[in-house]
């Protein structure tokens, strides 16, 4: 089979947390089309299971307030969504393919054409067979772990290392989430600097504390801030300096 490289092992270490936040986002990812759906209408049901059976809400304990429904229904299409997503989750093969991508940044406030998604994909799928393995999600995160030119192919990077901060799924990130996975990877300086960054304003004024743990901000915010520091490590790079006065002589552009 063709590929784009031949090796797929890892050349940089992360921390064993940035590891196990790695692992979850990937499971998570993985036939995400068909899981989503399920896990939200499983999580109306909890939530009305949970109404029904709260002390003092008028109700009887079999009885839906309108009569329409059952507290017997709603826990068997609790058992079988959860019985349906348990099978999803131990196919022996386990990869995200082009819709899964594509709804996930959906969900994250994106809507990207399909001829975007299959761009997404291209950036990681090495084996060049369509779908995202877990060897190849590994190596495209840390190839932008250790990137300092900033020309590493890195908006599938940045969906994955929004979802890793955003451990609640609510679609946000706060400061809170995101402190303690950049401290094993950075330290500290360097860590309040990049928070900075984030949260605080374009002008590089202070962090706004707003949301439940101090700052939070969505998607589009992470990926605004990321794509700019990328683009600073590009022109701060011998690389990049070099494209840089070649093009101010008028001989090539910069990304």
């Amino acid at each position: 089979m063709e590929t784009k490289d031949a090796s797929l092992t890892p050349t940089v270490t992360i921390t064993s947390n940035e590891l196990k936040e790695l692992k979850r986002v990937f499971g998570q990812l993985c036939y995400f089309a068909e899981k989503a759906p399920k896990k939200e209408k499983l999580k109306e049901i909890k939530f009305k299971l949970n109404e029904l059976r709260r002390p003092g809400n008028g109700y009887s304990s079999n009885e839906l307030p309108d009569d329409s429904d059952s507290v017997e229904k709603l826990e068997q299409d609790e058992n079988r969504l959860e019985s349906e997503l348990a099978s999803i989750e131990s196919r022996s093969e386990q990869v995200i393919r082009p819709q899964d991508t594509g709804i996930a940044m959906k969900v994250l406030g994106k809507r990207l054409s399909k001829r975007e998604v299959h761009d997404l994909m291209w950036e990681v799928d090495e084996k060049v067979d369509g779908v995202i393995d877990w060897d190849e999600f590994h190596l495209m995160f840390e190839r932008n772990v250790k990137d300092t030119s900033g020309l590493e192919p890195s908006s599938f990077y940045h969906m994955v290392q929004f979802m890793i901060y955003d451990r609640d799924n609510n679609g946000k990130v706060s400061i809170d989430e995101t402190m303690n996975m950049l401290y094993g990877r950075l330290g500290r300086a360097k860590m309040e600097l990049a928070i900075t960054k984030l949260f605080g304003g374009d002008d590089g004024s202070p962090i706004v504390e707003v949301g439940n743990q101090g700052g939070e901000i969505d998607f589009n915010r992470y990926l605004q801030v990321s794509k700019i520091e990328q683009m600073k490590l590009f022109e701060e790079s011998e690389f990049g300096k070099n494209v840089l006065e070649k093009s101010r002589k008028g001989g090539v552009r910069s990304p």
